[in-house]
Formats: C-alpha cells, structure tokens, sequence
C-alpha cells in the first residue's frame, strides 16, 4: 500500500518521523519535492475515436454513475 503525505516544513517532518517511530513503523520512503520525476510521453500512435459512443446503446445519467460507483464493494477493510 501506498501513502502519500505532504508536507511544507522541517518541523512538521520531524513530528512525522516521531509518529511513525511511536508506532514502529520502519518502512517510510522519503521523496523530496525537488527530486526530478521522469516524464513520459504518451504514445501518439493510439486512436481514441474508437472509444467514442461507447455508452450510445446505454445511455447513462449522472445519477446512476453514482448510484453505480457506491455500491461497488472494494477489497479495503
């Protein structure tokens, strides 16, 4: 599982640090702000037209996305 938590001082670090600590959590991966993350380009190659009208023989309403996305059940818990 990934966690990912922001933070915009040193202090506020530390406190985190202690907390993980307390809790003896030993697994933390520490990525900095400035570290540079490669960005990939995406492959121009692909043709998004086929995706279009995908739902034309079911057409879908805002509320049953909804209705939908909260029943799903997830593996959490």
């Amino acid at each position: 599982m990934k966690v990912t938590i922001e933070i915009d001082s040193k202090s506020e670090m530390e406190k985190l640090s202690a907390f993980f600590k307390a809790f003896k959590i030993n697994k933390v991966n520490v990525i900095s702000k400035d570290d540079n993350v490669p960005i990939v380009k995406g492959d121009k190659k692909i043709d998004p037209t086929a995706l279009f009208g995908i739902w034309a023989n079911k057409p879908r309403s805002l509320e049953n996305i909804r209705k939908d996305a909260w029943q799903r059940k997830t593996d959490i818990g």
